[in-house]
């Protein structure tokens, strides 16, 4: 069980009663104008509850609650078999973001990567377009390492929906000379 807690967050294993949180969120995301660039989430109640139900038998996706809310407000997820590199995606409710919530959640999953799981390398990747995620992550430290033609999803015609992305590279050694990573240390 992981379970992380910052001054406003708590950074947790999801459970089966997450499940309509995590429709919100969803929801929410499939909305916004940057789902073009990511994999089609479900959104019906039966299918939310099945991706509820994998996240909570698997630790690579964890439920970031907000402590005065008492609610989820999105999910972070830290995945991939390499032992020394893991990927980092996330995603917030739109209700929750601009006000440090997404910063605040990776840096805890960051430390908790380096410290905890000894892991050397955090990678990540984005859409160039998707200006506030490109944001987050030269905030938190990552270089842009790559660049190219990507699609997660197809027009109504069948189409591929192109975009340019970004793939992005944290090093544990510049993590630990961040002097704002560990000023955000998890309380």
């Amino acid at each position: 069980m992981i379970n992380i807690k910052t001054r406003r967050l708590e950074i947790r294993n999801f459970v089966i009663d997450d499940w309509k949180d995590l429709q919100e969120i969803v929801i929410d995301k499939e909305a916004s104008e940057y789902a073009i660039y990511d994999y089609q989430f479900p959104t019906a109640e039966d299918e939310v509850k099945g991706v509820t139900e994998w996240f909570t038998k698997d630790n690579s996706f964890l439920a970031v609650y907000e402590l005065i809310d008492k609610k989820v407000i999105g999910y972070i997820s830290l995945n991939g078999e390499n032992t020394e590199e893991k990927d980092l995606g996330y995603c917030f409710s739109s209700a929750y973001q601009g006000k440090g919530y997404a910063t605040e959640s990776c840096i805890a999953i960051i430390n908790y990567a380096f410290d905890m799981l000894d892991i050397k390398r955090i990678t990540s990747g984005t859409a160039n377009l998707n200006f506030p995620s490109c944001k987050l992550l030269n905030k938190l430290g990552f270089i842009k390492s790559g660049e190219g033609i990507v699609s997660f999803r197809k027009t109504p015609e069948g189409n591929p929906i192109e975009f340019a992305g970004a793939s992005f590279l944290l090093e544990k050694e510049n993590w630990i000379k961040n002097d704002d990573a560990k000023k955000a240390s998890p309380t």
